[in-house]
């Protein structure tokens, strides 16, 4: 409508309105005069678009105002045309359409949508209508991507905005959802909404003097459905007192209506205050079709967390002010929900963003790189190693995403032990067992904390390491082994890999000796589990037979062995041969075992029993003829029988009986093998340092003799006697081991025979030796009688 025509129907109305009251009657607009004039929009940066609560839209530039178009109105409860009085929520589409506001009612909780009709320079009621206790609506806007009308609200306290989309094609409102905007809140709280090309929301809150933009993206929105929509919350910037209205254009700026003004500002830090325009619009609301470029970073967490409770804070700044800053949260991987952004940015403007471990984390566990990117395509020199960089606003292009991404280096290694009982029952923590994982680097290095291959379990089992690799490519062998403890043996064992993508390997274990887990790279999480059984309570019986000094016959098996339990060993008895599987690891119960054996061989000497564990070390309660057993006890108990070695006896004697001293003897043996004995005849055994252990002359006594046929040969006989060469034949066995072969009779030798060789001669010799020997007789006697004379 042109300015004539403006002023015509000004004219007009104001001649009507007083000619009423002159009646005496109410302010009631006739129809004027149809003056259809259709109007455009500009969409250039510097141009701002105003409405008042009278509904009046205006388009504002540095050089001055003008309005556009035909101001709204409504109708009365008479259904008559009457001036809006609160008129609010201006928002403008792509290229200049739609155009939608509202008009306030029921203190600004109510509100009724309006569309502007470029075509005639007029508003028009749609109908559709809002209400919202406890929410006053104070701004509206089309979004850019969508032609969409969005509008809302803070609540008293200004700590939520209540968003509503109304929908055209059907003339419906519903609601979005609320956006959180408490942080920062200052109580009540003024200000409006605008949108980028992209979708994205801005919502601008101002509270006194501070100005706080929380930004929906697209993507938030679209999937909002009536709940709390996620924001990110920028810094907050001190600005314009009272702001009532908000619109951003291509450049970067930033414009704050308070009513009457209108200020400029370069985004994203506020900075470059400008006084844009002013007048005495009443300006309730701003808006512009025009969008900013804006800035965004994001954190891309590549694959997972190297412990699962890290965080990471981002941060952006303009120069050293803090546009933004938010802390992740969650363990999942790729980029996380937590952004700064998207901020209106003015293009050209240095933003530098950055990164810093939260909750713990450690920086230093990740390969750290950053990268931007404008509508999805690199830009150049905004890429690095890192946890901070800058990027420069480009030129051209609407929308920067900076991303830091973080790779883990560590991967973590642990081991859980569990034990259980004989009959793989009653699992339980295994306390103080040595594990171990050893890591070696197969590409790049690798270091491992602690540096010890080897732990001792805690209390709940657990033994931990961490594994931090130089690079992201390194790839190292984890060596994982238990080590055995006495009483105990393995079960089972399994070790799962889960990698950061979320798929998992699994390495089983069939012992407790080293498994080798290949390629473990970084962000990989090893779990492995052993579970240790106590060992069957085991007894073995043995039966060993020594033959070798007395060449016995007897074997191992021609004994039986026996161990008999007590009551708390449920009188479990064993019985068997040796070698046999009645005793060989026989599965018993703890308890005290009597040890014994039967057999028939003779000639043998039993041993005590001798109890030791099977393998290893380890501590036996037994006697010479028990053992007692502790649950898990695996022991052998062996008892040895040697066969005894014979011994034989025999004497000389002459044909009187009498013994007779110094014969010597001959003893040939099984083998062949000869032994000469000669007689002892000493005070003592133990003077007897030959084969003749007795020290009876004519007495003889041989022992350590081996079983065997024997033959016993005079070879020299006493002296004075005939020797006696007959061979005497005997046998030492098990049943026959003392031989006693009586006495052996040798002949005197006969007297020597003088020969006779004449007659008379010889004879006179004989009468005279005869007669010598009378004579001497005859003398002893006489002397005889006179020593019996003198004594009485």
């Amino acid at each position: 409508m042109t300015r004539l025509g403006l002023r015509v129907r000004a004219w007009w109305a104001a001649l009507t309105a007083v000619l009423l009251v002159a009646a005496g009657g109410a302010i009631v607009l006739p129809a004027a005069p149809v003056q259809a004039a259709p109007v455009s929009i500009s969409c250039e940066p510097g141009v701002v678009y105003s409405v008042s609560a009278g509904g009046q839209l205006r388009k504002i530039t540095s050089a001055g105002s003008q309005n556009v178009g035909d101001y709204a109105t409504k109708k009365d409860d008479r259904n008559r045309d009457v001036p809006v009085t609160s008129f609010n929520g201006l928002g403008i589409g792509e290229s200049g359409s739609p155009i939608y506001a509202y008009e306030r009612t029921n203190s600004a909780q109510t509100v009724e949508i309006y569309r502007f009709d470029s075509s005639t320079g007029s508003w028009k009621s749609t109908g559709a209508k809002q209400s919202r206790s406890g929410v006053q609506f104070i701004g509206g806007a089309v979004d850019l991507s969508t032609g969409t009308f969005y509008f809302g609200g803070f609540n008293g306290g200004g700590t939520t905005f209540s968003l509503y989309s109304y929908d055209s094609s059907d003339n419906s409102i519903s609601l979005k959802g609320t956006i959180d905007t408490s942080a920062g809140s200052g109580g009540a709280a003024n200000g409006d909404i605008a949108f980028d090309t992209n979708g994205n929301l801005f919502i601008v809150r101002g509270s006194g003097t501070t100005t706080t933009v929380f930004s929906v993206t697209s993507a938030n929105l679209a999937k909002a459905n009536g709940g709390t929509i996620s924001s990110s919350k920028s810094a907050g910037f001190t600005t314009n007192s009272n702001v009532n209205g908000v619109s951003f254009d291509a450049a970067g700026k930033a414009y704050l209506g308070t009513g009457d003004t209108i200020t400029s500002y370069d985004m994203p830090n506020w900075s470059n205050k400008h006084s844009f325009a002013s007048g005495s619009w009443s300006s309730t609301d701003l808006a512009s079709c025009s969008s900013p470029a804006t800035i965004t970073l994001q954190k891309d967490v590549q694959g997972g967390r190297a412990k699962s409770s890290d965080q990471f804070g981002l941060s952006l700044k303009q120069g050293s002010t803090e546009l933004g800053a938010t802390t992740t949260t969650g363990t999942q991987a790729g980029i996380q929900d937590e952004i700064v952004g998207p901020l209106p940015a003015k293009r050209g403007a240095e933003i530098v963003f950055s990164e810093s471990a939260a909750t713990g984390a450690d920086l230093g566990n990740y390969a750290s790189t950053y990268s931007c990117a404008v509508d999805g395509k690199a830009l150049s020199g905004s890429a690095g190693t890192g946890t901070s960089g800058t990027v420069t606003i480009p030129t051209t292009g609407d929308a920067v995403v900076c991303t830091i991404t973080n790779a883990p280096l560590t991967a973590n290694v642990s081991i859980h032990k569990d034990v259980v009982d004989e009959n793989g029952e009653n699992k339980k923590p295994g306390k103080d067992w040595t594990v171990g994982a050893k890591a070696t680097a197969t590409t790049d290095s690798v270091t491992s904390n602690p540096t010890a291959a080897t732990q001792k379990t805690n209390s709940n089992g657990d033994a931990k390491w961490g594994l931090k690799f130089s690079k992201t490519t390194g790839r190292a062998t984890v060596a994982i082994s238990e080590t055995q403890q006495d009483g105990f043996e393995f079960k089972s064992g399994s070790c799962e890999i889960t990698h950061l993508d979320g798929s998992k390997d699994t390495k089983k274990l069939t012992s407790d000796k080293s498994t080798d887990l290949t390629g473990i790279k970084p962000g990989d999480n090893v779990d492995c589990a052993y579970v240790n059984k106590v060992s069957d309570t085991a007894l073995t019986l043995v039966k060993k037979v020594d033959n070798k000094a007395a060449a016995g016959t007897a074997k191992d098996t021609d004994w039986t062995l026996k161990a008999a339990g007590d009551t708390a060993s449920g009188n479990k008895t064993i019985e068997g041969k040796t070698g046999s599987t009645e005793v060989t690891k026989a599965k018993v119960k703890a308890g005290k075992y009597s040890l014994s054996e039967a057999g028939t061989p003779k000639g043998y000497e039993a041993s005590d029993w001798v109890c030791k564990p099977t393998s290893g070390s380890g501590v036996v309660t037994s006697d010479k003829s028990s053992v007692t057993l502790k649950s898990g006890d695996d022991v052998t108990c062996t008892i040895t029988n040697t066969a005894k070695t014979g011994a034989v006896t025999w004497g000389k004697t002459d044909e009187s009986g009498n013994a007779l001293k110094g014969s010597v003897w001959t003893l040939t043996g099984p083998d062949g093998s000869e032994l000469t004995i000669e007689d002892c005849a000493a005070a003592s055994a133990s003077e007897c340092n030959g084969q003749d252990k007795d020290p009876v002359a004519g007495k003889f006594s041989v022992t350590g003799l081996k079983w065997g046929d024997y033959t016993l040969t005079e070879k020299k006989a006493p002296a004075g006697y005939i020797l006696d060469d007959t061979p005497h034949t005997f046998t030492v066995s098990g049943s026959e081991l003392d031989k006693k072969l009586g006495s052996y009779t040798n002949e005197q030798k006969p007297q020597v025979a003088l020969p006779l060789t004449g007659g008379t001669g010889s004879q006179i010799y004989l009468i005279g030796g005869a007669a010598l020997l009378a004579a001497a007789g005859a003398i002893a006697l006489l002397k005889g009688l006179r020593r019996r004379n003198r004594k009485h």
